[in-house]
């Protein structure tokens, strides 16, 4: 029974996320076909035997079918579900576009931008960031010539960076400077613990030396320390930050520190010893999450909607064009397994992250069904090309075959990534 509801824990996030993707997908395709006056005979969520569904007025056949990894939508006339009419098809290329917009401006609007200040808390010894010689305190002002508001546009160049140098604009002291950081390749284990390469430098946002949570019986409680402290001085070190606290502990392994917290006003003495974890001290606290949600307007969340989606996209081609001439490895893609575990990842960290999650994944989404292979929507837009090239209708014989072909590699690539991800995860 246990098994069960461990499986299911993975199930219904996948569904919650993948279902309105597609959804709202599909309902592009709907809307256009209707406005040009096209009947839609079937608008399914979902692939092979059906669920349940409502027929409406129109004549349309609403369902959701078994297996839950697409949707299409079938105009009438059509053959099947794979078939290449352009009638109602549209401007594929805008309408993906103007969804993901819209996605991401009502996230803004509603929820609010996430924001990181753009603070400097710390620079490890040795790092691409302290030998081109940035700081703790210097606030970043600008990234490869662009402006930079949040701390986020940092981490997220930085996440695609391959070792490519960057250019950052700091203020320090009044003063302007800047410099020139060639990020170090490192990895990280993703959900299935398999190694993921991304750019690094070596810099830490500014968090404030106030404690969020303290571990159970970890030092720091049995030395006194309580969640909302604001830790003052350890010993003669007035304490500036919560990086400057870390490397005071680390370093002091079995050591009795003197902490001096602000509490309810008062200042309080406190004795604490940080354990030793092979050499490397540690008291068991958390610090307070900087990253917060900042309010937009109408106005700011559609820009900004427009400038996350332009981001997120090119990100992605990026990343496929660096996997096409073997930069980046091919280990980084994931399927319906992985999506369902990162779901269930993603959504333990709050309901925010969780519609991110799902807008960037309609976002890979979205960019791999505009590739040009039939049956995807790419292979309408190439078909009607070629018809315009050529000046004339393909014929049904080489639509067929380009579906077939378009279906094998599809079928071919999920299989893939879905083997890879099952792999990943009984390993």
């Amino acid at each position: 029974m246990d098994l069960l509801v461990d499986k299911l824990n993975y199930i219904w996030p996948f569904l919650a996320i993948i279902t309105p993707v597609v959804f709202f997908h599909e309902l592009g395709h709907y809307l256009v076909a209707r406005i040009n006056g096209v009947r839609v005979e079937v608008f399914a969520v979902g692939f092979g035997p059906e669920l349940f569904g409502i027929d409406d007025r129109h004549g349309t056949r609403w369902k959701f079918c078994a297996l839950p990894l697409g949707g299409y939508v079938k105009f009438a006339g059509d053959a099947d579900v794979a078939s290449m009419s352009a009638e109602g098809d549209g401007p594929l290329t805008a309408r993906f576009i103007l969804r993901q917009i819209a996605i991401f401006a009502v996230f803004f609007i509603v929820v609010g931008q996430r924001y990181t200040p753009v603070e400097i808390g710390a620079v490890r010894d040795g790092s691409p960031a302290a030998v081109a010689g940035l700081q703790p305190g210097d606030r970043l002002v600008e990234l490869n010539g662009s402006r930079v508001e949040r701390f986020e546009e940092l981490q997220f160049t930085l996440l695609q960076s391959l070792g490519e140098p960057i250019t950052l604009a700091v203020e320090r002291g009044g003063a302007e400077l800047e410099f020139t950081v060639k990020p170090e390749i490192v990895e990280v284990l993703d959900a299935f613990d398999r190694p993921q390469q991304l750019g690094d430098i070596g810099v830490r946002p500014f968090t404030p030396s106030s404690v969020a949570q303290v571990v159970a019986g970890s030092p720091a409680e049995r030395g006194g320390l309580q969640a909302g402290d604001n830790i003052v001085r350890i010993g003669d070190s007035a304490i500036e930050s919560f990086d400057h606290l870390r490397t005071i502990v680390e370093r002091n392994a079995g050591v009795p520190l003197t902490f001096v917290v602000e509490r309810g006003g008062r200042e309080v003495p406190l004795t604490v010893t940080p354990n030793d974890v092979n050499g490397t001290g540690r008291i068991g606290v958390y610090p307070e999450e900087q990253t917060a949600f900042r309010d937009l307007g109408v106005g700011e969340s559609i820009w900004a909607g427009v400038e996350h989606t332009y981001t997120l996209a090119a990100a992605n081609l990026r990343a496929i064009g660096q996997m096409i001439v073997g930069a980046r490895s091919t280990e980084q893609l994931s399927g319906p397994v992985g999506i369902a575990v990162m779901s269930r990842s993603v959504l333990e960290r709050g309901v925010s992250g969780f519609v991110e999650f799902a807008a960037l994944i309609s976002i890979a989404l979205g960019l791999i069904n505009l590739f040009p292979i039939p049956p995807l929507d790419g292979g309408h837009l190439l078909y009607n090309g070629l018809e315009a090239a050529f000046r004339r209708p393909l014929t049904a014989r080489i639509q067929q075959i380009g579906a077939m072909v378009g279906l094998t590699l599809v079928i071919a690539l999920m299989v893939w990534v879905t083997t890879k991800d099952i792999i990943g995860l009984t390993s």
